[in-house]
């Protein structure tokens, strides 16, 4: 039986379907299920947002395209053995246009995902290999169940370390609700990113400082798709299977520059809750007002007050090794930040 080596997508995508963190999709999507997603945003008779497809590129299709069964492996361990094997195509510019919109053409992700895809398979999972996967960067919906046994639980999803307008947001949920789940994504590929162990750890570090039991960090390991309004709703669906009540949907939630509108995720998302199955949460976006000298979303100073706050302006001094302003980051957690916690 032939070897397929898995890259990091592919492998957090089987580990988080089969640990039922995409439920109710437990396996990779089928043809009909591709077009059901796309088309309709419904999985059998329930919603679901976003596929999780598996794909070959064209030299590796001509390599596998007549094997009924694989033995996949990651990193020199054998994770599966796969059988009942199907090739399939799929318009993929239908996939752009449901996904990224008009502009999809440009969208970086779009690229990688047309680049990457010659062809889509589905079948059958004939044995799982026990993996010895660190806790630090995958923990079950399970086994975090088990732990949690708090009545409301929001959930805080972030591709980030915290800066100040997250800890701003973290605070106003643990005031309402009295706990929190900070979920990190990890398993980035982007150069200019964080590095997985600093996202992590600093985000524990703020956990901390909020002094309460009930503040909870455990990383999604997965990818970013900047899928705006359709992935942020699959972001939903995650946290429901983790136990959550509520999810903080933000500005621009996994949107990327211009190809969604600023609030079109959070819109998207607080109207169709009740599909979701778990309440939506969020508001305008946060900015340090001058005059006040606090983290507010609106005022009514008559002079220009705004000081604008994001990641991506804290990732810029990180990178030339500026010293960040409290108005942007807690120097708890901006003492930690070097070049090298960057993705090369």
């Amino acid at each position: 039986m032939l070897r397929f080596n898995l890259n990091q997508n592919q492998f957090s995508d089987l580990i988080n379907l089969t640990n039922n963190v995409f439920f109710p999709l437990t396996n990779f999507v089928t043809k009909s299920e591709f077009h059901s997603i796309i088309k309709k945003m419904k999985l059998n008779n329930n919603f679901f947002p976003f596929p999780i497809f598996f794909g070959m590129n064209s030299k590796d299709f001509l390599k596998y395209r007549n094997q009924n069964e694989l033995n996949f492996f990651y990193k020199s361990k054998k994770v599966a053995k796969v059988k009942k094997i199907s090739f399939f195509s799929f318009d993929k510019k239908a996939f752009g246009k449901k996904i990224y919109g008009k502009k999809f053409q440009k969208h970086p992700y779009f690229k990688k995902f047309y680049n990457e895809n010659y062809k889509f398979l589905n079948f059958e999972i004939e044995k799982l290999y026990k993996q010895d996967l660190d806790k630090k960067y995958f923990v079950s919906p399970k086994n975090f169940l088990k732990k949690n046994n708090t009545k409301f639980l929001p959930a805080f999803h972030t591709r980030n370390v915290p800066h100040a307008a997250h800890q701003r947001i973290h605070k106003s949920l643990l005031n309402k609700f009295n706990s929190l789940l900070i979920q990190p994504l990890i398993g980035q590929y982007k150069t200019g990113e964080y590095k997985d162990d600093i996202i992590i750890d600093l985000n524990k570090i703020a956990a901390k400082s909020y002094k309460s039991k009930k503040v909870f960090v455990l990383p999604f390991f997965s990818y970013p798709r900047y899928g705006g309004p359709r992935e942020a709703a699959l972001h939903a669906i995650v946290r429901r299977n983790y136990g959550c009540t509520h999810f903080w949907v933000g500005r621009d939630h996994a949107g990327y520059k211009s190809f969604f509108k600023k609030y079109e995720s959070q819109n998207f998302c607080k109207k169709i809750q009740n599909k979701l199955k778990i309440k939506i949460v969020g508001e305008k976006e946060l900015y340090y007002c001058s005059k006040k000298k606090i983290i507010v979303n609106e005022c009514q100073c008559k002079n220009n007050c705004k000081v604008s706050i994001s990641g991506t302006q804290v990732r810029k001094k990180v990178i030339a090794n500026e010293n960040i302003s409290t108005i942007y980051m807690s120097e708890l957690i901006s003492k930690y930040l070097k070049k090298n916690s960057l993705i090369n």
